[in-house]
C-alpha cells in the first residue's frame, strides 16, 4: 500500500477532530481539560515555523504532522467543548456601572424575548406576576426594554463603538412564578446561566452562538417544546420533566441533556462529524435514525428528543443533574 504524504495530515487532523469528543464522552478525556484547547495556539505557530524550517528536506513530512496534530487536536477540542473563553474577546472589559433597575408586569401566556451580548447572564425567578432586571454595562447603560402587546423584549443597547466600550456586562433578570410565560433567548458569546425550576414555561426558545449556557427546567413539562439551537458553543440543559419535546440543533461545540432517572424516552438522531452516547447508557437503536429507552411504548408520556448535530458533541444522562456547561 502507498500512502499519499500529501494527505497524511488531513487524514489525522480529521482522526482527531473525530476522536476528541468520542474520548471526552467515553470519559477518557477531561471535558474541563480539553475546553481549555484555546491556549494551545502558540504550539500552531510553533508548529508552522518548524514546517517552513524543514520545507524542502527529507524531514518535511514531520513539519506538516506537527502542523496536523495541533490542528486536529484544537479542532477535536472545539467541537467537544464549544469556544468558551474565545467568545469573549471583543466584548471589552474593566470596570463597569450599574444601571437603573428595570421592570413590570408580565400576564398569563405572556412572552419574554431577550438578546444578550458578551459577559455574564443569570435568570431566576420569584413569586408573583412581575419581572425585574438589574445589572452593569459601561458608562451605566441600560438596555433597551420594549414593552408589546403579548409580553417584553430586552436587547443590549446598539451604537456605533459600544461593544468595544461596555465594559464588564452583568444582567440579572428575575422572572414571575405565577403566569405561564413563554421564553425566548439568544445568547451571543459570554455565558449565561437560567434557574427556571419553579417557573411555568409554556415554550423556551433558545439559541447560544459562540457562548455557554447552562438551563434548569422544572418538573412540569412545557406545553411547547424546548428548542434549542447551539453554533460553536456548549449548552447543558437540565429537565425535571418525565415527559415533553426537545428540539435540539447543534453545529460544532457540545450540548448535554439530562432528565430524570426512569424517564421513557425517544431520540430521533441526525449527525454528521458528530458523536452522542446512545449505546453507553444502554439505549435501543430501532432504526438508522432512533434509538429508545428499552420497552419503551410510543402511546404512553415520555420524553421526544429530535436531535441534529454537525460537528458536535451530544450527552444524554438520566438523573443526578447536568454538569454545568464549561
Amino acid at each position: 500500500m502507498h500512502l499519499d504524504r500529501r494527505l497524511i495530515g488531513w487524514g489525522l487532523i480529521f482522526i482527531l477532530v473525530g476522536a476528541v469528543p468520542l474520548a471526552v464522552n467515553a470519559g477518557l478525556l477531561d471535558r474541563d481539560l480539553v475546553g481549555r484547547w484555546p491556549e494551545l495556539w502558540p504550539l500552531l505557530i510553533i508548529a508552522v515555523g518548524l514546517s517552513l524550517l524543514v520545507t524542502r528536506t527529507p524531514a518535511s513530512w514531520a513539519g506538516s504532522i506537527a502542523v496536523a496534530l495541533v490542528v486536529g487536536i484544537m479542532g477535536g477540542g472545539l467541537v467537544a467543548t464549544g469556544l468558551g473563553e474565545v467568545g469573549n474577546i471583543g466584548c471589552g472589559g474593566g470596570a463597569a456601572q450599574a444601571f437603573n433597575t428595570q421592570g413590570g408586569a408580565l400576564a398569563d401566556g405572556g412572552r419574554m424575548d431577550l438578546e444578550f451580548d458578551c459577559g455574564s447572564l443569570t435568570v431566576g425567578t420569584a413569586p408573583g406576576g412581575s419581572w425585574s432586571l438589574a445589572g452593569k454595562d459601561g458608562d451605566g447603560r441600560a438596555p433597551v426594554v420594549e414593552s408589546k402587546a403579548n409580553g417584553v423584549s430586552i436587547r443590549p443597547l446598539s451604537e456605533p463603538g459600544v461593544f468595544l466600550r461596555r465594559g464588564k456586562v452583568e444582567w440579572a433578570l428575575t422572572l414571575p412564578q405565577d403566569p405561564t410565560l413563554n421564553l425566548g433567548l439568544t445568547l451571543n458569546a459570554g455565558s449565561g446561566r437560567l434557574d427556571l425550576s419553579d417557573a411555568r414555561i409554556a415554550s423556551f426558545n433558545g439559541t447560544v452562538n459562540a457562548g455557554s449556557l447552562d438551563a434548569r427546567l422544572g418538573p412540569a413539562a412545557a406545553s411547547n417544546a424546548v428548542n434549542m439551537t447551539v453554533n460553536a458553543g456548549s449548552a447543558t440543559i437540565a429537565s425535571g420533566a418525565t415527559s415533553g419535546t426537545f428540539n435540539l440543533s447543534l453545529n460544532a461545540g457540545s450540548l448535554a441533556v439530562c432528565v430524570p432517572q426512569g424517564s421513557p424516552v425517544r431520540v430521533q438522531w441526525s449527525g454528521t462529524l458528530a458523536s452522542q452516547n446512545f449505546a453507553s447508557l444502554g439505549l435501543v437503536k430501532t432504526d438508522d435514525h432512533t434509538w429508545t429507552t428499552s420497552g419503551f411504548n410510543a402511546g404512553q408520556a415520555h420524553i421526544e428528543l429530535d436531535v441534529s448535530a454537525n460537528a458536535g458533541s451530544f450527552d444524554l444522562s438520566f438523573g443526578g443533574g447536568c454538569s454545568a456547561a464549561s
